[in-house]
């Protein structure tokens, strides 16, 4: 059963009725409500080495499969992909929607706004780290894509991935934090999805989880400590389900206005910091793979008819 649709098409109102977020230090981005964020009022640390942390694959049909056009219909042909073409901003970009393996293979391109919070220096925001040209969000991502969200949502669906709760951007101000009061109602929740980035390196496809790409520095005992990215990734819908226009598509923050979010803390808990780390990533402008696949494998209890 496909995502439920909470929302009517009244959700403009719904959204300018959110109040004034708390602005938060260091937050260029949670002043003002959503859809004035959106609108404007108009409808190389210490750790791993880079070859520890990369897993390095040959290169094979699971590997660039969806990096162009030529290179996707040069792939053999299965019952079990169809290709999705996007043309979002002026850009071209292909996904690759596999039911056999439930993963969605997306190509995308690196993109680097200095000015933009946790991209050149530590910052807190709920904007997308995936996301889509075209968006009102788009200078905050780090990797875009011209697949439009509406397509990526369909797939996400398509492969069986589900949501299982939506937040109205009307309920944000009395759900948002960690406090002593909060309950399970106050999480965007859904199916988990893993994320992964691929690129090619020296003639070989390295694989990451898109963590390993971005720190996180959290305040312990009045300290600033500096963590490995730890999200938990889940497949919620709601940004498609209002049709909002953040362009957003895997987000921290537990943020509601894309369809992927990190829920470990509850809605809008913007008192993490993070920062892109570029020592690991790709060259700015390059080509990337995204791949986002349901946790849930395509061969349960196999092992138990072996």
């Amino acid at each position: 059963m496909a995502a439920k649709m909470l929302f009517s098409e009244t959700e403009e109102e719904e959204i300018t009725m959110q109040s004034k977020n708390e602005k938060k230090p260091g937050c260029s981005c949670c002043s003002g409500n959503a859809f004035d964020n959106l609108t404007g009022g108009h409808t190389g640390q210490n750790g791993l080495t880079r070859s520890d942390f990369l897993k390095t694959l040959a290169i094979g049909a699971l590997g660039f499969s969806a990096l162009g056009t030529a290179k996707a219909e040069a792939a053999p042909a299965q019952a079990s992909t169809r290709v999705v073409r996007g043309n979002q901003g002026g850009k071209q970009d292909v996904m690759i929607v596999d039911t056999a393996t439930r993963e969605l293979r997306i190509s995308a391109t690196v993109t680097k706004d200095v000015t933009k919070p946790s991209v050149a220096d530590w910052g807190r925001r709920f904007q997308a780290f995936f996301g889509m040209w075209g968006g009102k969000m788009e200078g905050f991502f780090v990797f875009t894509t011209a697949v439009s969200r509406a397509d990526i949502d369909k797939a996400i669906q398509e492969i069986g991935i589900r949501s299982r709760r939506q937040i109205p951007m009307n309920e944000v101000e009395q759900r948002k934090g960690l406090k002593a009061t909060t309950t399970r109602d106050d999480y965007l929740d859904g199916d988990p999805i893993i994320c992964t980035i691929r690129f090619e390196k020296d003639g070989k496809i390295v694989e990451g989880a898109i963590e390993d790409f971005i720190m996180e520095k959290i305040e312990v005992e009045g300290k600033e400590v500096i963590k490995p990215y730890t999200p938990h990734f889940i497949y919620h819908g709601t940004g498609e389900a209002i049709h909002f226009p953040s362009g957003c598509i895997l987000c921290p923050s537990d943020c509601n206005g894309g369809i992927i979010t990190d829920n470990v803390l509850p809605l809008k808990t913007t008192v993490n910091y993070y920062k892109v780390d570029w020592e690991r990533m790709p060259p700015e402008g390059s080509k990337v793979e995204v791949v986002l696949k349901s946790i849930f494998g395509p061969a349960a209890l196999s092992s138990t008819k072996a």
